[in-house]
């Protein structure tokens, strides 16, 4: 049996953007997604597990309506490693984090699948997919990383974020997860702009070396999106009592936010309010 894992993703500035060639700062998660395959003589059996052990999806690839995504993902990594011959024997995938928070479920299969049939990742993505990779690097990446594609030219380059206050920093679920798929083909119509201002704003975030500094810039990022979407901060109301910095993470309106907050007793209350959706960074973050 082979045994390969995959990282999850988070975007931590230029979310939509990034598909225009913004800047954008993305860690990988300690929580990711696994993949074992055990050769045999029959049709490829896969089966998917959720976080929790129980059976996501399953059946023969080649005929399973509800695998075609991973028949797509196999038969084009097989043009890229030139197989002629669709494997046999047995898949066992296993998510290590709640579908629901949105971390790389896709992303992560595309990388383990690109292990599977050691070929580039980001060349299988490219192949199958309209998004803009950066949670195909971070499946494959052991740190934060910047991470840029401008037309066909990508640029990752590991980072470290030390100088960040990072024991006052923190994520909470908002416990609606939205279709990253259908919200990239939403924000695709709409003109693009304001990308040299997102990679200004990336830069300044990631130099930021005081806990008021990255608040300020981390509340601009959030009132510059909300009037390049043309859409409230899902966080306004959510958070209006507190003074902390505060941002919508992935897609707009139910994904994970990160927060800046300063005073520990603010930190207790949420965390007793969600228990089970609110993290430290050194919780989640590689």
């Amino acid at each position: 049996m082979t045994s390969f894992r995959a990282n999850g993703k988070l975007l931590l500035t230029s979310e939509y953007v990034v598909l225009n060639g913004a800047k954008s700062i993305a860690i990988p998660t300690k929580l990711g997604q696994t993949l074992n395959y055990a050769e045999g003589d029959k049709s490829l059996y896969w089966t998917a597990h959720k976080n929790d052990g129980s059976v996501w999806i399953e059946g023969v690839v080649e005929k399973s309506d509800n695998l075609r995504q991973v028949k797509n993902l196999i038969i084009e990594a097989m043009k890229i490693a030139k197989r002629r011959e669709f494997p046999r024997g047995e898949v066992f995938t296993k998510l290590e984090f709640p579908q629901e928070w949105g971390w790389g479920s896709s992303s992560t299969l595309t990388s383990l699948i690109a292990q599977w049939f050691n070929i580039n990742a980001l060349e299988l993505h490219f192949k199958t997919s309209n998004g803009s990779g950066y949670d195909v690097a971070c499946a494959m990446a052991n740190q934060p990383i910047f991470y840029q594609r401008v037309q066909n030219n990508i640029e990752i380059t590991p980072i470290k974020l030390n100088q960040w206050p990072t024991e006052n920093i923190y994520f909470q679920y908002l416990g609606q997860k939205k279709e990253s798929s259908e919200a990239v083909k939403d924000y695709k119509k709409k003109p693009v702009q304001d990308i040299k201002s997102f990679s200004r704003l990336t830069e300044n975030i990631y130099k930021a070396t005081s806990m008021k500094t990255l608040i300020d810039l981390v509340n601009s990022h959030e009132l510059l999106m909300s009037k390049h979407l043309g859409q409230e901060s899902p966080l306004k109301a959510r958070f209006k009592d507190f003074a902390i910095g505060k941002k919508s993470l992935g897609a707009w309106g139910g994904d994970f936010a990160l927060l800046i907050i300063p005073i520990p007793e603010q930190v207790d209350y949420l965390k007793l309010q969600n228990p089970g959706t609110f993290f430290s960074w050194d919780e989640i973050i590689r």
